[in-house]
């Protein structure tokens, strides 16, 4: 099952990070996550495989343990 926007939006929660830093972290600009979030876009086949990768549906996955630091530390 794809990334929801409610996924995002419990884990921005849960972590303390930003839209920004989230998108940052995906190689996306803001903007795509908040359209994303709100509703008002759906995610492209590229910000669906980095949400799907980072969320932990694909190698490399975040955990919400692990949202404290950066996958490009870990």
């Amino acid at each position: 099952m794809p990334i929801q926007p409610a996924d995002v939006c419990r884990f921005l929660d849960r972590s303390g990070w930003s839209q920004a830093r989230l998108a940052w972290e995906l190689g996306v600009n803001q903007p795509r996550i908040s359209r994303f979030i709100t509703g008002l876009k759906k995610p492209n086949r590229e910000l669906q495989g980095a949400l799907d990768t980072f969320f932990g549906m694909g190698s490399g996955a975040l955990r919400i343990a692990d949202a404290d630091r950066s996958p490009r530390e870990a």
